[in-house]
């Protein structure tokens, strides 16, 4: 960024012109714990007087967020970075990093990209730091496994200016964006006092991790700064951040139930075709056996080979959706084995899946921040046919309502406590016993299984167990 006496001038000129910024809104924050600054004035000087410069390697000179240029730093996504060699000594109990950044439109991928600011080796444990990146399109804490990562829960945007910060206390990770806390949590923090810090990507400079778009105004702590100090930063000069989109949550679907069937697979050969409108195509693994079910034929998956997966948008069931199901000779001993599940293999990128979980049946949905699971209340006898049934219902206040049925009653019900906050749906798969690409396979007798778009009524659920009764 520019120069201390021309973002004076610029602040003046602000509250000048325009009456709405007040001095207020242009804090100043205490730098007598700021170990490094490196405001991108054309170059990669440390400004914190702890001389801490960086060496460029590619990064091109370019306007800042006030439009003044040679005062950030473009980043090509392909080899531009900036080292800092030796990095400042960091303290384990008391770190606030904060900076500014702006993707470009094409920055980021539905996995692991973009380091922005890093201290990570990507191989020896105790020379990974952190590493501030994204998952798809969230810029995400990464604190190397020694806890969960926190992140920025909906879509940043692209061509947009942000500003990231985080801190660390001793017990907790809290990340910010544009003065707003998204999201905490609780992990050591050990610095490594050799480990360059990085802008721009990965100390071991994996491609994908190489930022693709603009950084400005990279500032390290040694104190853990307060949501006041944070909310000064990201207001500095009269700064205010663009809005941030909203996760839309359709009205419910209103229709019959046999409208609202998306798909319908009753298991009667092993070829599990589905006979519903939507004549989704299966692709089978292994050879599930043929058994006698419910009414007809049924499949028994044995653990070892069998699985199949279908992949079609319809089945992008988000907000609302009904699972129902005839389940037998399930494993009581096996920790997690899979019903249902659908997802795209990366983490957090699983919408919804049933499981069975030591004898218990699990109804799970997922965002990219947390699982929300709804388990039976009890365990239904793996030596007889059982009708599970599960449902999703998002409220209009987007809480979601869970609901696990087992032989046409409720078994157990919980509404979240937070809102789905975001998944990128789109190259999902769904998988009958087993999850993934045939990641750890389940046994178990799988008998009519079906989809639905809606949250089915507690007396649908019934009428459809006592149509097998029939």
């Amino acid at each position: 960024m520019f120069s201390r006496v021309v973002l004076m001038m610029t602040a003046l000129f602000l509250l000048l012109t325009h009456p709405g910024v007040t001095a207020a809104q242009s804090p100043t924050v205490d730098r007598s714990n700021l170990v490094l600054e490196l405001l991108f004035d054309g170059d990669a000087r440390d400004t914190s007087g702890n001389e801490h410069h960086g060496e460029l390697f590619g990064p091109v000179s370019t306007e800042d967020r006030f439009g003044q240029p040679n005062a950030a730093f473009s980043f090509d996504g392909k080899n531009d970075y900036i080292r800092v060699a030796p990095p400042p000594a960091l303290s384990s109990e008391a770190f606030t990093l904060s900076v500014w950044v702006k993707y470009d439109d094409d920055a980021f991928s539905r996995y692991w990209t973009n380091g922005v600011i890093t201290q990570d080796n990507g191989g020896s444990s105790e020379r990974r730091v952190f590493q501030l990146s994204a998952f798809g399109p969230l810029p995400t804490w990464h604190i190397m496994g020694r806890g969960r990562d926190p992140l920025i829960t909906r879509p940043v945007g692209t061509s947009v200016w942000r500003h990231l910060a985080v801190t660390h206390d001793g017990e907790e990770h809290r990340l910010y964006m544009d003065g707003e806390l998204h999201d905490q949590a609780e992990a050591p923090f050990p610095p490594h006092p050799q480990e360059p810090v990085y802008v721009g990507r990965k100390g071991s400079g994996e491609p994908d991790f190489y930022f693709k778009g603009v950084i400005d105004d990279v500032r390290i702590y040694t104190e853990t700064l307060s949501p006041e100090a944070i909310l000064a930063l990201t207001r500095e000069n009269g700064w205010q951040p663009p809005a941030l989109a909203g996760i839309e949550v359709p009205d419910p679907p209103e229709s019959s139930l046999e409208d609202a069937l998306v798909a319908h697979w009753p298991m009667e050969t092993a070829a599990i075709r589905d006979v519903s409108a939507s004549g989704l195509k299966t692709i089978v693994m292994g050879q599930p056996e043929s058994i006698e079910g419910r009414r007809g034929g049924a499949l028994r998956f044995d653990g070892n080979e069998d699985w199949a997966v279908v992949k079609n948008p319809s089945l992008d069931l988000l907000h609302y959706l009904t699972i129902t199901c005839w389940i037998r000779g399930f494993d009581t001993d096996s920790e997690y084995s899979q019903v249902l599940w659908y997802g795209d293999g990366a983490w957090g990128q699983d919408p919804y899946s049933m499981s069975i979980q030591e004898g218990k049946v699990g109804f799970r949905v997922d965002d990219v921040a947390t699982q929300w699971e709804v388990m039976t209340e009890s365990t239904p006898s793996p030596g007889a046919w059982t009708f599970v049934a599960a449902t999703l219902n998002t409220r209009s206040d987007g809480l979601m309502d869970q609901k696990i049925y087992v032989n046409g009653e409720l078994s157990m019900e919980q509404v979240t406590p937070n809102p789905y906050r975001y998944i990128e749906l789109g190259r999902m798969w769904l998988t009958f016993a087993t999850f993934g690409s045939g990641w750890d396979l389940s046994r178990l007798d799988l008998d009519d299984v079906r989809l639905y778009n809606r949250s089915l009524s507690h007396r649908e659920i019934e009428s459809l167990f006592e149509e097998a009764q029939e």
